[in-house]
């Protein structure tokens, strides 16, 4: 777009806030769609062992993505089924959204600055000159430029949008993806490359959860060991025991 052509920004989030709201009515309805079997395969592709993982709002919110989004072993699409059966169904806005939906994307992503009339300007790090404008506010206010994310995304009409969760890939899984999109082959990951960053952050909040847990117990312990450990404490202690 050109600057004669760009909305001012009153224009563009008059735009984009419906659209957000628009976003989370249709994934509402489109998870409906979904069967358990769709939702095995996720989990499955997500590396999800227990409940605990499912109950964290962020975890079942790929879980729900990949499900919907991600082929099937028949290389069929939830979303696309939804689309066929229900979409005439919904609302004419949201019938519009939804179809604009069916062509998302997931991909790597760089920060290369701020929009003008909002949002941030990004860098498909696995796509050669593609570069996209995205409307987020959250984006536009915390990302600082030359973060790495990587996202679904989709056109929204002026500019994309995103939804599903943002997750930071580690460097390695970001250097070998855009080194094999760059010579023509196949990323490095098993089910798709939504489903291998998502299982990463997942598993990275598990290892840090339990990190965390540990130290907080080493913590309490070492305290009870101070405790027991004093005077009046060992002799009271000493006491209970003769009279059991």
């Amino acid at each position: 777009m050109t600057k004669a052509t760009t909305p001012s920004r009153d224009a563009v989030l008059a735009c984009y806030r419906p659209i957000r709201t628009s976003i989370q009515r249709v994934l509402a309805e489109a998870v409906k769609h979904c069967r358990k079997s769709d939702f095995d395969r996720a989990g499955k592709h997500l590396d999800l062992i227990d409940q605990q993982q499912l109950d964290d709002e962020e975890t079942f919110a790929m879980l729900c993505d990949v499900a919907l989004f991600e082929p099937n072993q028949r290389g069929r699409r939830v979303i696309d089924g939804f689309i066929t059966k229900r979409a005439d169904t919904l609302d004419p806005a949201d019938r519009d959204l939804v179809r604009r939906l069916s062509s998302a994307f997931f991909s790597i992503f760089r920060v290369s600055g701020w929009h003008e009339n909002g949002g941030v300007k990004l860098e498909d790090l696995l796509t050669p000159d593609r570069r996209i404008w995205l409307m987020d506010e959250n984006l536009e206010a915390s990302a600082p430029e030359g973060l790495v994310i990587a996202m679904r995304v989709f056109d929204a009409g002026p500019f994309h949008a995103g939804f599903g969760i943002v997750v930071q890939p580690d460097g390695e899984a970001s250097a070998f993806c855009s080194s094999a999109a760059a010579r023509g082959q196949p990323l490095p990951v098993r089910y798709s490359l939504a489903a291998a960053l998502y299982g990463d952050d997942i598993a990275r909040s598990a290892v840090a959860g339990a990190v965390e847990d540990g130290i907080a117990q080493g913590m309490l312990d070492a305290m009870m060991s101070d405790i027991l450990t004093q005077p009046s404490v060992s002799k009271l202690g000493t006491r209970r025991t003769r009279r059991s």
